[in-house]
C-alpha cells in the first residue's frame, strides 16, 4: 500500500483559489519534450500543433470581457516557447488575469538552474507553478525536478503544487512518494483519467449508474492548441464525442454572434452540472422522459455520462426548452 497521508492531504490545488466561471485554461501548445504513457491530450515531441500569440490574445481579450479573472497555461510543455510564452504571460497581466503555468518541469536541472529558467516568467507576472512528479515522468527524468522547481518558484513567492498520478507500476509509485515525503514536499494525488492514451492503461469495469457519478468539477473554458474552444478543461482529442455537444464551443476566431452562441452553450452546460439549477442533470434523470432512460445504463465516469447525455440534439432542445420556460415564469 501506498502512504499518501501526510503530503497528499495537506495539498490544495492552487486553481481552486478562483470558482470555475472565473477560470481559462489555454492549452498552447501540443508539443513537448516527452511522450507520457497517461497524456490526455496525446502531446509529444512529434506534435506541432500551438496557438498563436495572437490567438491567445484573442482568447484573453473574449475571457476578460466575460468575466474571467484567472488563466492557465498548459501544454503540452509550454517552457519549450518561452518567447511566445512571455509575451502572452504579459498581455495577461495587462488585462488583470492571474496567471498560472502547468510544466513537466524538464528545465530544472537543480534549483540554481530551476531558478534562472523561471525566472523571466516571473518577470513576466506568473503567480503560481504546477508540476508533475509520477511513474509516466520519471521514465524520462528523476522525481528531484519537480522538487527543485517548486522550490524555486517558491523562492520567487509563487503558489505551487506538484501533481501525482498513481500507475500500475506500485513499487515506483511508492518511491515517488516516499521521495516526495522525505523532500516535505505536499503533493495533489490525481486519478488516472480515462481519456487519450489513458485509455490504453485501464481495463474498464462495468462502470457506475448515473446516481453514483460524482459531481462534474471540470466546467473551465479551455482554449485548445487546435483552435478550438471547449466547456470544460477535462478535453479528449482522440474522439469526436465533444463535438457533437454543447461542450464544443466552436472556434476561437469566432464572430461576436458566434461568440454569443459560445455563451449561451457553454451556460447550458454549466447549468446542468448546477445542484441549483432547473435542468439539473439528476432532476433530469427523474423527470425528463429524454434523460430517464439513461439511468438504466453504466458509466466509467462522468465525462462518458456527458458525452452521451448531451449528445443527443433532441435532448439539448429539450434543456433549452426547459430553460425558457423557467425564465418565463414570473
Amino acid at each position: 500500500m501506498m502512504d499518501t497521508n501526510d503530503s497528499a492531504t495537506a495539498a490544495t490545488a492552487i486553481w481552486d483559489r478562483f470558482p470555475s466561471h472565473q477560470r481559462l485554461a489555454i492549452n498552447f501548445t501540443l508539443t513537448c519534450n516527452l511522450a507520457c504513457a497517461h497524456c490526455i491530450v496525446e502531446s509529444s515531441p512529434q506534435r506541432t500543433e500551438r496557438l498563436t500569440p495572437d490567438d491567445v490574445k484573442s482568447a484573453l481579450t473574449t475571457a476578460e470581457r466575460g468575466g474571467k479573472k484567472h488563466v492557465t497555461f498548459s501544454g503540452g510543455e509550454v517552457f519549450l516557447f518561452r518567447k511566445e510564452m512571455i509575451e502572452v504571460i504579459t498581455f495577461a497581466r495587462s488585462l488583470g488575469f492571474v496567471v498560472d503555468v502547468e510544466t513537466n518541469g524538464f528545465w530544472a536541472r537543480n534549483e540554481s538552474m530551476a531558478r534562472d529558467r523561471l525566472a523571466p516568467f516571473v518577470r513576466a507576472g506568473i503567480s503560481g507553478l504546477s508540476v508533475s512528479a509520477d511513474a509516466y515522468h520519471v521514465r524520462y527524468f528523476p522525481v528531484r525536478r519537480a522538487i527543485d522547481a517548486v522550490r524555486a518558484g517558491r523562492s520567487y513567492g509563487l503558489l505551487t503544487e506538484i501533481n501525482f498520478c498513481p500507475s500500475q507500476e506500485q513499487e515506483t509509485d511508492a518511491q515517488i512518494i516516499a521521495e516526495l515525503n522525505a523532500a516535505g514536499e505536499p503533493f495533489i494525488h490525481n486519478e488516472l483519467l480515462i481519456r487519450g492514451r489513458g485509455k490504453d492503461l485501464l481495463q474498464l469495469d462495468e462502470g457506475r449508474p448515473v446516481a453514483e457519478l460524482p459531481e462534474c468539477d471540470s466546467l473551465t473554458t479551455t482554449v485548445h492548441a487546435t483552435g478550438d474552444v471547449y466547456a470544460c478543461c477535462e478535453l479528449d482529442i482522440s474522439t469526436d464525442a465533444m463535438k457533437r455537444t454543447p461542450v464544443f464551443l466552436g472556434p476561437i476566431d469566432s464572430t461576436p454572434e458566434g461568440t454569443a452562441e459560445q455563451r449561451e452553450r457553454e451556460d447550458l452546460v454549466k447549468e446542468f452540472y448546477n445542484p441549483d439549477s432547473a435542468i439539473y442533470f439528476r432532476k433530469m434523470i427523474e423527470v425528463n422522459p429524454l434523460f430517464t432512460e439513461l439511468s438504466a445504463d453504466r458509466y466509467q465516469s462522468i465525462c462518458d455520462f456527458c458525452m452521451k447525455a448531451l449528445g443527443d440534439p433532441k435532448r439539448i432542445e429539450s434543456l433549452r426548452e426547459t430553460v425558457k420556460e423557467r425564465s418565463a415564469t414570473p
